[in-house]
């Protein structure tokens, strides 16, 4: 009979170390991403694209969209939006594409095989940038990490040209990782600029000064005002500016005259030079710092091991200079914190489940036996998971917190029976073996009445299941080894924690 006790724990001992060695191995998240039926398209242009190129491009990258019947319809959307609060130019277009339900879809029936195939379809027109996410998916990220996108690696620095460089060293790195897509970095420069460099020996030549030079560069380009116009409670300045022939080209803006107060005018190109230039588009800052975004998706592939192994290269091929540093954001930032959440949420459910059973029963001893039992409830649960190819995320966690809670409760069950035999005057082992066939259904009901309610949800393949599927999944194979291990276990430690000469119930 002791031989058969030390061949079941030595079984069940060895099915937690083979669960524990597979769940260090699964894939991790902060949660499944969820479907809303629908795909949303960023297209990010050449900064300074003109506006009638933009539309054509638009209407290409439309009729691409539309041209799979898994879409429904599509609106799009170029520019910043009409309340201007959000400072996009030409070159961002937004894509929104409706689905039809997934069971008319035809032989396309995964999403991600659908953005992947348009993703290589629109890849082909040369200088855009794409990222491929959802309406509500994409506005969290935003709020997220100020980028839109999935995974966001952020560096901080004084020099926009070495963060430009040292974005684009990161973007290397990152697209040589498997499952990287939609890689892209923030676009800083590429706006097409006029500089007037002002020459000062000239400037003296003819009695001007950099005053004068600026002064007529404003009133010609943006205006200067002049006066105020008052209506009713409100004041507006009346400004007065060049005529657009005389300061829509560069040879119209060489031919101004700069005069001073008390000289003739000079064309401006006698006293500046004029150059073309690529300038920044925008200047990013966070933090009151200047910094760079690199934004990418993840797909095939969980989110943790991607991030883990770039965070790995980046260290070891990305060397920035004194002052400059990296951050890594987006929904990795979300998973960093949940994991930093339930490193406390977790222990403390245990030491509290241990203070309630301590309180049931008055001792130490049955609280310690029922909690022994918690691990191996975790093996049904890893299983699960493993073979469905479900990564562990905070849903995933949340169901193994509801499995201790029902496997303590049937441990509790069992305790609670085995103790009220034996006070009856029934031998231990008695007791055991009769308190296990009096509790067997109440406990196999139970486990049956949590397992058989979650099944539906554990297989649901609906809008919205994505993130359910892990709970129930993880309750569900928990439940089959959880009972199993402890209508076979708990009794044997219930042995092992007595000493029949000395057995003593303890209430």
């Amino acid at each position: 009979m002791l031989g058969h006790r030390r061949l079941t724990l030595g079984l069940a001992i060895a099915a937690l170390a083979v669960s524990l060695l597979l769940g260090s191995r699964l894939g991790t998240e902060f949660l499944p991403e969820l479907d809303e039926g629908n795909i949303w398209l960023r297209v990010t242009m050449p900064v300074g694209i003109s506006l009638e190129h933009a539309k054509e491009v638009e209407r290409v990258v439309r009729r691409i969209v539309m041209s799979y019947p898994q879409v429904d319809q599509v609106v799009s959307h170029l520019g910043r939006p009409d309340d201007g609060t959000d400072a996009k130019g030409s070159n961002n277009l937004e894509v929104y594409a409706d689905l039809h339900p997934r069971g008319e879809w035809g032989p396309i029936k995964d999403k991600n095989e659908l953005v992947t195939l348009m993703s290589r379809q629109l890849s082909g027109i040369p200088g855009l940038g794409l990222n491929f996410s959802q309406y509500i998916k994409d506005n969290v990220e935003e709020a997220l990490s100020g980028v839109t996108g999935e995974l966001v690696v952020k560096i901080f620095g004084p020099d926009m040209t070495v963060l430009q460089e040292k974005a684009e060293e990161v973007e290397r790195v990152l697209s040589r990782i498997r499952g990287v897509a939609d890689l892209g970095v923030e676009q800083q420069f590429g706006q097409p600029q006029i500089r007037f460099e002002a020459e000062r020996m000239e400037l003296a030549r003819y009695g001007l000064n950099v005053a004068d030079l600026n002064d007529a560069i404003e009133t010609a380009v943006g205006g200067r005002a002049v006066t105020r116009l008052l209506e009713g409670d409100r004041v507006f300045d009346v400004r007065v500016r060049f005529a657009a022939p005389a300061r829509s080209s560069r040879t119209a803006l060489e031919e101004l005259p700069v005069s001073a107060t008390d000289g003739p005018g000079v064309p401006l190109a006698s006293v500046a030079k004029v150059v073309s230039a690529e300038g920044a588009s925008r200047i990013a800052r966070e933090a009151n710092q200047r910094r760079i975004a690199i934004k990418c998706s993840v797909r095939g592939r969980d989110q943790g091991s991607f991030v883990a192994e770039g965070q790995r290269l980046v260290a070891q091929r990305v060397l920035l200079p004194p002052g400059y540093r990296i951050t890594w954001g987006g929904q990795f930032e979300n998973q960093r914190r949940a994991a930093a959440r339930l490193e406390v949420i977790v222990p403390a459910s245990i030491v509290l489940i241990f203070v309630l059973l301590f309180s049931a029963f008055g001792s130490v001893r049955y609280a310690t036996l029922i909690l022994a039992n918690l691990p191996f409830a975790l093996i049904g649960g890893i299983l699960v998971l493993w073979i469905r190819d479900i990564n562990l995320s905070v849903s995933a966690a949340v169901g193994f917190i509801a499995l201790f809670g029902i496997s303590v409760q049937n441990g509790v069950v069992l305790v609670t029976e085995f103790n009220r035999l034996r006070e009856q005057g029934l031998p231990i082992h008695e007791a055991v073996r009769r308190g296990c066939m009096d509790r067997l259904r109440p406990v196999v009901m139970t486990a049956l009445m949590a397992a058989l309610g979650l099944l539906p949800a554990a297989f649901s393949r609906g809008i919205g299941a994505e993130t359910t599927r892990p709970f129930a999944s993880v309750i569900v194979g928990g439940l089959v080894s959880a009972t199993v291990l402890t209508l076979l276990l708990l009794p044997i430690l219930y042995l092992a924690f007595h000493e029949e000469p000395q057995e003593q119930v303890q209430h």
